[in-house]
């Protein structure tokens, strides 16, 4: 949520019928499958009912592109608008628009039912979309709707209140640094309040099925050079480090680790004099620990390790890059070794817990597709 806040979300697609040629996409037209889709009603229905039940505590909604973008966000917005209007549900939908939404009614209409909008990026220039959609505008499909619902968080009270957007890691060919340098441009320039990264996954049947698939370790980079920048302030040129010359991240290590073994001479910092600044260059600090130790050293000074473990500090990253009283810094070659030992990632967890309810009204019966219009939401 906005505030932070994580809750169970019912996730959810109005249908997975889609004219676009995205080559990474299950969705898209190359897989030769049978489509699924919700009425109106039924969608809005049911999620009143699983909110009843306390089952889900908001929406996220999305859909394939099932005639243009437009025809696809006013069904959007007719879910929403009874979930609002019909329901009386006043609580956090995330409500995607669609690539090519170019009526600035409907973009209104989204920032006032909607808590979260996300237009999704998918590649960080339309250099790199070219490579992968010959159907979709990168600056007038996705870069000006994205600016316009911009203007409106900013002009209107009420309604959505931030944007986020995805990008697919690895189906383009671009390096971490070309979405590190969109990513920097979209928090920086248009506000929004997340952007999320997806490995890429070959997928049968599109044109890409045999392109690699991007190791989820990459995505996990993506995500800490985000933190570092998003959260820890982290500019362009300390961030530098963490890239090899190609523009990627260095996958045996995360980046912040990285950046610190390159700038070994800065360091070790003191735990006592040392700014907040300086504590959070640290690895093995966070935001948290290092505003625990400023408060806590404004009380008696720091001597013990257990102290610093206490506060929050991972200490087997931290020591080589600490100094404290009866602490001898571990030297830079023997802190490198220790450190490189922890090479294997965590894979990145979700943000929110989900319930997918796609596969279940596939499950049930729905007969909806392209081929059958009188059944199905798509055509009503």
């Amino acid at each position: 949520m906005p505030n932070g806040k994580r809750i169970s979300l019912m996730r959810v697609m109005f249908t997975d019928h889609c004219i676009m040629d995205c080559h990474y996409c299950p969705n898209s037209y190359w897989v030769p499958r049978r489509r699924y889709g919700f009425k109106v009603d039924e969608l809005a229905r049911l999620f009143d009912e699983m909110h009843s039940r306390h089952m889900v505590e908001g929406l996220f909604l999305s859909s394939g592109i099932f005639k243009d973008p437009n025809a696809t966000q006013e069904r959007l917005l007719d879910v929403v608008e009874a979930i609002r209007s019909r329901y009386g549900f006043r609580g956090y939908i995330h409500l995607k628009v669609m690539p090519g939404t170019s009526t600035d009614a409907l973009l209104e209409q989204s920032q006032r039912l909607g808590a979260r909008l996300s237009v999704n990026m998918e590649s960080p220039s339309a250099e790199h979309l070219r490579k992968v959609s010959t159907m979709k505008d990168f600056d007038n499909g996705i870069v000006a709707p994205m600016k316009r619902i911009s203007e409106l968080m900013q002009e209107r009270y009420g309604g959505a209140v931030g944007q986020a957007t995805q990008l697919v890691v690895g189906a383009a060919d671009e390096s971490d640094w070309d979405i590190y340098t969109r990513m920097r441009s979209l928090y920086g320039e248009y506000g929004f309040k997340r952007v999320y990264y997806s490995a890429f996954r070959p997928v049968q049947y599109t044109p890409l099925e045999e392109h690699p698939a991007t190791p989820p370790v990459r995505e996990h980079r993506l995500y800490q050079m985000d933190w570092l920048s998003r959260i820890y302030g982290y500019d362009a040129e300390e961030l530098r480090p963490a890239f090899d010359t190609g523009g990627f991240l260095e996958l045996r290590a995360d980046p912040k680790l990285m950046i610190a073994m390159n700038n070994f001479e800065q360091f070790p910092v003191d735990v006592n004099r040392g700014t907040e600044r300086e504590l959070l260059r640290v690895p093995g600090v966070g935001p948290l620990a290092a505003n625990r130790i400023v408060k806590q050293r404004a009380q008696h000074t720091i001597t013990q390790r257990q102290e610093l473990q206490a506060m929050g500090v991972v200490m087997k990253r931290a020591m080589p890059f600490l100094r404290f009283p009866g602490h001898k810094p571990t030297p830079a070659k023997q802190g490198e070794l220790a450190l490189f030992r922890e090479q294997a990632a965590t894979p990145a967890q979700p943000s929110r817990r989900t319930v997918d309810l796609h596969a279940t009204h596939a499950a049930s019966g729905c007969t909806s597709c392209p081929l059958n219009p009188g059944t199905c939401g798509m055509a009503a």
